[in-house]
């Protein structure tokens, strides 16, 4: 049990980090880590991400 619960500590999983940004005048919440990308893509790419405009 002991090893177990050991092995248990580093495999949490959290959340992505949300952040507020403007896009084609809306403001949209998007995970940290696509807002590099946001000038790239298209409102049906980020449909399929999941991302609600």
């Amino acid at each position: 049990m002991k090893r177990d619960q050991r092995r248990a500590n580093h495999d949490k999983v959290t959340a992505p980090e949300l952040v507020e940004v403007e896009f084609n005048g809306q403001t949209i919440v998007v995970p940290r880590r696509i807002v590099k990308s946001l000038p790239y893509l298209t409102e049906r790419e980020l449909e399929k991400l999941g991302v609600e405009l």
